[in-house]
């Protein structure tokens, strides 16, 4: 082998941190994910900074295979992209023949964020003295990216990093911003890529969004979910169209949770967000026994999801803490193209309110004890008479015959003249019968007192997360067979699903009361009406699953249970 030249030997220097970059499966999967907004939540020192800093070199190299992440880039007429590692010979696209030339950006600015500047001390000792730097964003960029690309270093006066472009375009800026600055100090010019390490405040976040809308940018957070208040669940997690997952990940779900997991999950989403979830374990710079001293002394199986592998929950006040949009919440057309079957058990309830909108939702249960939510209404009081409203909510029912029909006992106080709301509302489906609009039902008031349905609903969201998707409920032991009781909502209501993921208990407003006083033990109005509604349906002993016996060759229709098998 020849020797290597004195310029070949300076090259191999120069990008000796980086060749010396350990790929992780999180790693990869960033190189893979299209997606605008990526959470990487991974387990303590799962290498997730180390990662994102090694994909920014990359970026910068033109290296990265998701050609519009590269700061340089190329381009056909057509609108097709290509990154310069993978560019052609002869420079025409592979997919139309066209020829490729580098798109032009507005920005070349990639903006780091943390909750301290690089150099910033966290904390100090007693002597004054630094005891801790928080900023690790800046010291892994320096680790991978070569020195030789860095034409003007951080001070303590600029934060930004001035980098040459390889290809020797216009410099490429790095900044360093911390969640400490005013929200208006970080607005202003446009970016291509935003990191926020940790999660950053819900303001600073959304503040963030429109500085990539030009540039056709993206942000990567990076997180390791210890802030069990962290509003990223509801705002990143519970919105994501694709959760990814390692394979200790996998492993574990199975394991602590007796749940499979799919490495790759697509969701009916609308939002272009991914989740990589990633575990302590998938560090290829750690051993296993130096991993399990690490986490010897976390007892808590819930703690462990949090620090070794990256599972978080929003536990954060939340009524029904097992909810989750992408178990729970199920295709109708999928699993009902003609609708529930009539010969299972339906309700349906009312919750009243003299000005705010009535939430109606309709449910039904199975053979197999599974509950379906499938209908749901909201009608203000003050644009519709009660007739009118009565009307909606019997053609939603169309031609089902409910068992139960349930309603607030406020509409019996509530009076219109000499008649109340609930008088009035029996005599409605009574008349509506008798035109043929619908099925009617006699409605009465639900029982306040208890928490049985709600009870019954955490124990049904629990089985709902074993059992993976409906229909796969049956359990033998020992000879005998039964059927997990599970719940489900179909994703013609959308409102159900918003208000069961973000039903709360009420906080105090003071941080000073929270520290000092006892929890309040009282739901927040907002997101509770349909919530009750479901409520009160439970803790009726006649919804109960139908007496027939359900066969695995009894159909309902025609392809009621397409989509058992999915």
């Amino acid at each position: 082998m020849d020797e290597l030249s004195t310029q070949e030997y300076a090259q191999f220097n120069d990008f000796a941190g980086r060749l010396r970059f350990i790929p992780t499966e999180h790693y990869r999967r960033l190189l893979k994910s299209e997606a605008k907004i990526i959470l990487l939540s991974t387990g303590n020192q799962a290498g997730k900074t180390g990662s994102v800093a090694c994909s920014i070199v990359d970026r910068i190299m033109g290296w990265h295979p998701v050609a519009k992440k590269n700061v340089v880039y190329f381009e056909c007429s057509q609108g097709h992209t290509c990154a310069p590692l993978y560019l052609p010979s002869g420079g025409a696209c592979q997919q139309c023949g066209e020829v490729l030339h580098i798109h032009e950006r507005g920005s070349r600015v990639i903006r780091c964020c943390a909750e301290t500047l690089p150099g910033q001390s966290q904390s100090t000792n007693d002597e004054g003295k630094s005891a801790e730097v928080k900023n690790t964003q800046y010291p892994e960029l320096k680790r991978w990216l070569p020195p030789s690309l860095i034409r003007k270093d951080i001070t303590f006066r600029n934060t930004s990093m001035i980098v040459r472009d390889p290809y020797g375009g216009e410099d490429i800026i790095i900044e360093f911003v911390s969640y400490n600055q005013s929200t208006q100090s970080v607005a202003g010019q446009q970016r291509m890529l935003i990191w926020p390490d940790e999660a950053p405040p819900i303001d600073f976040y959304q503040e963030q969004l429109p500085r990539l809308l030009a540039e056709d940018g993206d942000l990567i957070i990076t997180y390791t979910p210890v802030d069990k208040s962290s509003w990223l669940f509801d705002e990143l997690f519970d919105k994501a169209r694709v959760i990814y997952r390692t394979q200790a990940v996998i492993d574990f779900f199975k394991k602590q949770y007796g749940r499979d997991v799919q490495m790759v999950e697509h969701i009916d989403s609308p939002y272009s967000i991914e989740v990589i979830q990633a575990a302590t374990d998938d560090n290829p710079t750690l051993k296993k026994d130096v991993i399990d001293e690490l986490f010897k002394n976390v007892d808590d199986p819930d703690d462990l999801a949090i620090r070794r592998y990256g599972i978080f929950k929003q536990l954060s006040g939340r009524i029904f803490k097992d909810f989750t949009r992408s178990i729970h919440v199920r295709g109708a057309a999928q699993y009902f193209p003609e609708g529930v079957p009539h010969e299972w058990v339906h309700a349906r309830g009312i919750d009243y309110h003299p000005q705010t909108p009535w939430a109606c939702v309709m449910m039904s249960i199975s053979p197999q004890n599974e509950v379906f939510i499938w209908g749901e209404l909201s009608m203000s009081p003050e644009k519709y008479t009660t007739r009118e409203i009565a009307h909606e909510l019997a053609l939603l029912g169309k031609d089902y015959k409910f068992r139960l029909n349930l309603i607030d006992p406020l509409s019996e106080a509530t009076r219109k003249d000499t008649v109340s709301v609930f008088e009035d509302l029996n005599r409605a489906f009574y008349q509506l019968k008798k035109d043929g609009v619908g099925l009617g039902g006699y409605w009465q008031t639900w029982d306040t007192k208890g928490e049985r349905g709600r009870d019954s609903i955490r124990e049904r969201l629990k089985k709902s997360l074993v059992c993976g998707r409906p229909f796969n409920n049956k359990v033998v032991k020992d000879g005998v067979t039964s059927y997990l009781p599970t719940l489900w909502v179909l994703d013609t209501c959308k409102q159900v699903a918003e208000c069961m993921k973000s039903w709360r208990w009420e906080e105090w407003a003071s941080p000073r009361d929270a520290a000092v006083k006892d929890k309040k033990n009282t739901p927040e109005q907002k997101w509770s009406h349909l919530n009750m509604c479901i409520e009160a349906v439970f803790k009726e002993q006649a919804f109960r699953p139908p007496v027939q016996l359900w066969s695995e060759d009894r159909t309902f229709g025609a392809d009621h249970f397409k989509g058992r098998g999915r």
